[in-house]
């Protein structure tokens, strides 16, 4: 899971993706980018490391935290 701070036009929004196809879906859906940029931009957002920001057609993106998905055995 990654949590994704989202800022545009002085406004800032954080929110969850549990997948980069989320995410991907959500960029392209709820921003100004298309299909094929969508693309582009997650996967550089998806792989940022925390604290570091991506600026793409006036969106800035930045990593909040990471946080692993799954089951893990714990003996």
């Amino acid at each position: 899971m990654r949590r994704v701070n989202i800022s545009h036009n002085n406004k800032r929004q954080t929110i969850s993706f549990n997948t980069k196809q989320e995410f991907q879906n959500f960029v392209c859906f709820n921003t100004i980018h298309t299909e094929h940029n969508s693309d582009y931009v997650a996967e550089k957002v998806w792989d940022l490391n925390v604290g570091k920001s991506f600026t793409s057609d006036g969106y800035t993106y930045s990593i909040q935290s990471k946080a692993r998905v799954g089951n893990q055995l714990v003996i």
